[in-house]
């Protein structure tokens, strides 16, 4: 299989997204690691003459950045409010003994504001995408095409 992986706009939170697109067979991933937004277009059937496709959006409401001590990094994007449970379980998660707490953060969106319920996200996660897409540009050159823009968190 063949991809690009390139940043893009979240359509969600307008920060930097991942898109990962596998353009030979048409399917394409998005998510974001700022509000949790994901977007999958997969193959559901194909045939001789017809592809069928399936798309599943979830808008996003956060994000958990767990960094190992091991070099590690486990990320679970919210794919809807956070219950009180499952706010007590990633908060657990967070103060395993396993877990390099420095690199590790959560952080929730809802209504178009971010809260940082634990850690320190990293420096570009507040980026608008137009600021990211500056610093990358800045730091790596110009590309030579348009779509293009690094990925780096």
């Amino acid at each position: 299989m063949a991809s690009i992986m390139y940043a893009t706009k979240c359509p969600n939170c307008a920060r930097s997204a991942i898109e990962d697109h596998y353009y030979k067979l048409g399917e394409i991933f998005t998510y974001c690691l700022r509000c949790g937004y994901h977007y999958e277009k997969t193959i559901e059937s194909s045939s001789k003459d017809s592809v069928e496709y399936k798309e599943v959006t979830s808008k996003g409401h956060g994000i958990l950045t767990l960094a190992k001590k091991d070099g590690r990094r486990e990320r679970t994007l919210f794919d809807s409010p956070l219950t009180d449970e499952q706010l007590e379980n990633f908060q657990q998660a967070y103060f395993n003994e396993d877990v390099n707490r420095e690199k590790s953060y959560m952080v929730t969106f809802k209504d178009g504001e971010f809260t940082v319920v634990l850690g320190n996200p990293p420096e570009n996660f507040h980026l608008s995408f137009e600021d990211y897409k500056e610093k990358m540009f800045a730091k790596y050159g110009t590309p030579e095409y348009d779509f293009f823009v690094p990925i780096e968190e």
